[in-house]
């Protein structure tokens, strides 16, 4: 009998972090480093990326276990990411996930190497992951390479340093497209990709792939903009209203005008993947697109 939705991401959630917590156990960092690394390997999250590059790579006909570390490094990646986003220089976090955020825990210079220490160990992953898996359609550099881009200057790094320098700047569609589709959906262009090339997806249906988890990151970007507005701490698990000298789109278009741009990016989402036999993704968008109704 298929699981249901709520069945299958919860199951696909409980072996990422079972992957997590064992690559978090078997790091060998010194004492000071190796804290810092299992606290953010264990904090909750939704491990929306991770999921997606299993799904993709399940719709393909692969077991989740065969891309179990690639979509573990996915994971890892983000958490990077988060951990900068919080620091002092740059959003001053107090809370991330429903916990204190890493620097407050640990202090700036460990949540800073943290960080890169999981950036670093996550490419490593990749090209663990596709060493073992045969045939291979996709050569490393490739497969490398499209994670490497969707973290680099053009990637979450770009999109993150705009970010960062657009207090105060007028309302501009193009520069919040820029931003949002780098800080958010690079890396879920990346998942998605990971997921496809290491089940040996042909060229044609991985650009589909990759169309629908442009705007479905896109979509889930707008979703948090539209949070950090009307939900609270509790609900979401971070700070709240953190936003409010930055560009997003719901200063562009209001709360229900962001609602429903998101829900026209979720529907070119489902529009990519027409016809293709991934019931997991269709469901991951439709979860997307519920986060604020």
């Amino acid at each position: 009998m298929p699981l249901s939705l709520n069945e299958y991401f919860a199951a696909r959630r409980s072996l990422l972090d079972a992957a997590l917590n064992r690559i978090a156990n078997a790091s060998g960092a010194p004492p000071v480093l190796d804290a810092a690394l299992k606290r953010a390997f264990a904090s909750p999250g939704k491990r929306v990326r991770g999921i997606l590059t299993i799904a993709v790579a399940e719709s393909l006909g692969v077991r989740p276990e065969k891309v179990l570390d690639a979509a573990a490094a996915m994971e890892m990646i983000h958490t990077s990411s988060l951990i900068l986003d919080d620091l002092p220089a740059m959003d001053d976090a107090i809370l991330r996930r429903g916990e204190p955020a890493l620097h407050r825990l640990v202090g700036e210079d460990i949540a800073i190497l943290a960080a890169v220490a999981l950036l670093n160990h996550a490419y490593g992953f990749v090209a663990q992951s596709h060493a073992a898996l045969r045939p291979r359609r996709w050569p490393l550099d490739q497969v490398l390479q499209r994670v490497v881009s969707a973290v680099g200057w053009d990637g979450s790094v770009a999109g993150e340093s705009v970010d960062l320098h657009s207090e105060g700047a007028s309302l501009d569609f193009d520069t919040l497209e820029f931003i949002h589709s780098r800080k958010t959906g690079a890396l879920f262009v990346a998942a998605a990709s990971l997921g496809g090339m290491l089940a040996n997806i042909h060229p044609a249906p991985l650009q589909r792939i990759e169309v629908f988890a442009k705007n479905l990151g896109l979509a889930f970007q707008i979703t948090d903009d539209i949070l950090d507005v009307v939900g609270t701490p509790e609900q979401i698990g971070k700070d709240v209203g953190k936003d409010e000298q930055r560009l997003t789109f719901v200063k562009l278009a209001g709360v229900e005008g962001a609602r429903k741009l998101s829900a026209e990016l979720v529907e070119t989402s489902l529009q990519a993947i027409e016809g293709l036999k991934a019931p997991a993704l269709r469901d991951l968008a439709i979860l997307v697109r519920d986060r604020v109704r």
